[in-house]
């Protein structure tokens, strides 16, 4: 009987210890597992990146930089600080967007841009550069409009306008002021003589 005790005593310490030890690693895995299914937790942090998105011919639409950017799963986010989005199309002006913060979500098909943000189109077509000074603009890359709810400052050559909230749409040109609007327009020399003529 001594004997058998002798030889099973370290076979059930030798199963007890391989039980704890598998217990223990399942815990863990069930720990991990947890943390990688809260896709509101961020997944991968970068410090300076740059996001570009092309179009179905293999063409650079648009190209994001920023100093971090920091991923989670949920809706395919991304944080950044100090962006700068710039978006580019043949036969259209160039579209420059910078900001103190943004979030991008939906593969970057949408961004938000806030805090201190400026958005300038470059000239084109014979207008002069438009300047965009607000809060926050949310960028829908797909249809190329921009969009805020927030005051914003406008200014093109020598016209400046002031309002709450506007939708600027890049593929037609317009830039749709939606209340509260102040504006100063200076005529052209030719909208001047045509003027007088009529009179």
């Amino acid at each position: 009987m001594r004997n058998l005790t002798i030889w099973a005593l370290p076979l059930v310490l030798l199963l007890l210890i391989g039980a704890l030890i598998w217990g223990l690693s399942r815990a863990a895995i069930d720990v991990v597992m947890q943390k990688e299914s809260d896709p509101t937790q961020p997944d991968m942090h970068i410090k300076y990146g740059v996001l570009q998105r092309f179009d179905e011919q293999g063409i650079k639409r648009s190209e994001l930089i920023a100093s971090e950017m920091t991923h989670t799963r949920e809706q395919d986010t991304l944080l950044f600080s100090q962006p700068k989005l710039v978006q580019t199309e043949a036969g259209k002006p160039t579209v420059t967007v910078v900001g103190v913060r943004g979030k991008s979500i939906f593969k970057g098909s949408q961004v938000w841009i806030y805090d201190d943000v400026e958005l300038r189109r470059a000239p084109f077509d014979g207008q002069a550069e438009l300047i965009l000074r607000t809060r926050d603009i949310w960028i829908d890359q797909q249809s190329q409009q921009a969009h805020s709810e927030a005051s914003v400052v406008a200014d093109m050559g020598p016209h400046h306008a002031q309002a709450v909230g506007f939708i600027a749409d890049n593929k037609v040109q317009t830039l749709f002021l939606k209340s509260q609007v102040k504006m100063t327009y200076v005529p052209t020399a030719r909208t001047a003589l045509t003027g007088a003529a009529a009179q």
